[in-house]
């Protein structure tokens, strides 16, 4: 199999480069994006049932914001994370489309939050005894000064 040089191209993994022909699959593939935990998006289409949150209340993963009604399911919606409601997209009654914006969270707030931001007390300084003692002289026996001499 020839191969021209104009059609190699350095690919470079984990900090070694390789000299390579790419497929044009592989130039033409996305680059990974995180999934942004703020933004709600619909993962199906049909119909929005109820709104039960309101813009700037205080969301945590277990509370339900929305029923999204599809296939004559009804699907509840919960967040990801805990936050703030900054702004709702949508009403009841609404017809939306997969990976539609439906809701957008604030700041994210992690659960610990309120403990680290309670100031910490110092440490107590160890407490002295009352009463220093001093050493007692050690004893010393009559056989034990007659071995000596």
């Amino acid at each position: 199999m020839n191969t021209d040089d104009k059609d190699m191209q350095v690919f470079s993994y984990e900090g070694t480069n390789y000299k390579t022909m790419l497929t044009d699959k592989f130039r033409m593939h996305k680059a990974y994006v995180p999934e942004d935990l703020t933004k709600i998006t619909a993962q199906i289409p049909g119909t929005i049932l109820k709104i039960l949150v309101r813009e700037g209340q205080h969301i945590n993963p277990s509370k339900c914001l929305f029923i999204l009604e599809a296939m004559k399911m009804k699907n509840k919606v919960y967040a990801s994370i805990s936050g703030r409601i900054k702004k709702i997209h949508i009403e009841e009654g609404q017809t939306v489309t997969k990976n539609q914006l439906l809701l957008e969270l604030g700041e994210q707030e992690s659960i610990f939050k309120k403990f680290l931001e309670k100031p910490q007390k110092e440490p107590k300084p160890a407490k002295e005894p009352k009463h220093k003692r001093e050493p007692k002289p050690k004893r010393v026996s009559k056989k034990s000064e007659k071995e000596v001499e």
